[in-house]
C-alpha cells in the first residue's frame, strides 16, 4: 500500500512539472513552435480567358493562400513572367498589399492581356497554322510576414506554375448600310395628318427626300419605322470559331429613357467560318424615338454608338472546347453614314 502511494504521489510530482514548464513557456514560444511546423500555403488554381476585346485577350489567374498563423500577414508582391514556347512574352507584378487574415484563407486572382497582333506574330513563329499557342505563367507570390515577431525570415516566396492554350484569333467588326426604312408616303401622311392636317404634306416631302425637317416633326406621331444594318465579322487568326451575337443596343445620344434602343437578335445565327455578316434590325416608334429619327434624317447631332455583347467558342482547342467566352464592344456610328430606304 506504502508503494502504490509512493508511485502516485511521484506520479503527480511529474504531472506538476510538466504544467509547469508549460505555463513558463511565453506565448511567443508557443507561437515559435507552431510557426516551424506551419506555413502560409498557396493553391494557384489555373488561369481561364476571361474576356475578350476588340484589342486582345484577357486571362484571368485565380489564387488562394491559407495563413496558419494568429496575426495578419500581407502580399508583398505577386511577380510572374509570361512565355510562350519558351519565348519571353512580358512580365508582369501585381496584388501588393492585398491583406491576408489570421488563420484565414484569401481568394485572389490577376490578370494580364493579350493583343491579337501579338498571337498571330507569336503563330508565325511557333507553327504555321498553329490552331493554339501554349501559354505560361510562372512566378511567385511574395509574402510579408514582418508582424510574425517569431520568425527569424520576415519574407515568404509561394512558386507557382501553370499554362494554358491560347486560341490565335484576330476578330475584326464593321458596321455598314445603316438606314431607316420610311413607311410609304400614304402612311406618313395619314399618321402626320392626324397631328399636322396644314403642314403634313410638307413634312412628308421633306422626310422622303431627306431634306431638312424639324427636331419634333413626329412629336405626337404615332409611326413604327424601321432601322436596320448589318455587322461584318471577321476572323484573321488560325483558331477555327464560333462567334454568336448575344445583344445589341443603340446609344441615341439623348437623354433620358429615350437614348437606349435594344435591338432584336433572336434570329442570329452563329458564325462557324472565318467571316460573316450579322443582320441587325430595330422598331422605332416616333412617339419615342421621334426626335432620334429627325437627327437621323437631318445627319445632324450627337453621332449614335452601338453596343455588342457577343459570345466565342473554340470547338477545335480541345482545352478550351464547351466553353463560351464574353466579347463586348462599342462603337460610335456617324449620322453622315445614315441613308433613307422605302418599305
Amino acid at each position: 500500500m506504502k508503494k502504490i502511494n509512493r508511485s502516485l504521489t511521484l506520479g503527480v510530482l511529474s504531472l506538476s512539472i510538466v504544467v509547469s514548464s508549460v505555463v513558463s513557456c511565453s506565448v511567443s514560444d508557443i507561437e515559435s513552435f507552431i510557426s516551424e511546423l506551419s506555413k502560409p500555403t498557396l493553391n494557384f488554381k489555373g488561369i481561364s480567358i476571361d474576356s475578350l476585346d476588340t484589342e486582345g485577350i484577357s486571362f484571368k489567374c485565380d489564387y488562394s493562400i491559407t495563413n496558419p498563423y494568429s496575426i495578419d500577414v500581407s502580399v508583398a508582391q505577386v511577380a510572374a513572367d509570361i512565355t510562350c514556347d519558351g519565348n519571353a512574352f512580358t512580365s508582369i507584378t501585381a496584388n501588393e498589399g492585398v491583406s491576408l487574415a489570421a488563420k484565414s484563407e484569401k481568394e485572389n486572382s490577376f490578370d494580364f492581356k493579350v493583343p491579337y497582333d501579338s498571337l498571330i506574330n507569336f503563330a508565325k513563329s511557333y507553327t504555321s497554322g498553329a490552331k493554339s499557342l501554349p501559354f505560361n505563367v510562372s512566378g511567385s507570390v511574395g509574402l510579408d510576414l514582418s508582424k510574425v515577431t517569431s520568425l527569424t525570415d520576415k519574407t515568404l516566396s509561394l512558386p507557382f506554375s501553370k499554362s494554358i492554350d491560347a486560341p490565335v484569333i484576330k476578330p475584326s467588326f464593321d458596321f455598314s448600310d445603316p438606314k431607316v426604312v420610311l413607311p410609304s408616303k400614304a402612311e406618313l401622311l395619314s399618321a402626320i395628318s392626324k397631328v399636322n392636317p396644314i403642314g403634313a404634306v410638307k413634312a412628308v416631302a421633306a422626310i422622303t427626300t431627306g431634306g431638312k425637317v424639324e427636331a419634333d416633326i413626329f412629336d405626337n406621331v404615332d409611326l413604327n419605322i424601321k432601322l436596320n444594318f448589318d455587322m461584318s465579322v471577321s476572323n484573321s487568326g488560325s483558331s477555327a470559331w464560333s462567334y454568336l451575337v448575344k445583344n445589341c443596343s443603340i446609344n441615341t445620344g439623348e437623354e433620358g429613357e429615350n437614348a437606349l434602343i435594344s435591338l432584336d437578335t433572336s434570329d442570329s445565327q452563329a458564325i462557324n467560318s472565318s467571316s460573316g455578316t450579322v443582320p441587325l434590325t430595330a422598331t422605332l416608334n416616333t412617339l419615342k424615338f421621334g426626335k432620334f429619327i429627325a437627327k437621323i434624317i437631318n445627319k445632324s447631332g450627337t453621332n449614335p454608338s452601338f453596343s455588342i455583347d457577343s459570345g466565342i467558342s473554340f470547338p477545335e482547342i480541345e482545352s478550351l472546347a464547351g466553353f463560351e467566352f464574353p466579347l463586348s464592344f462599342s462603337k460610335e456610328i456617324p449620322l453622315s453614314d445614315f441613308g433613307l430606304a422605302n418599305d
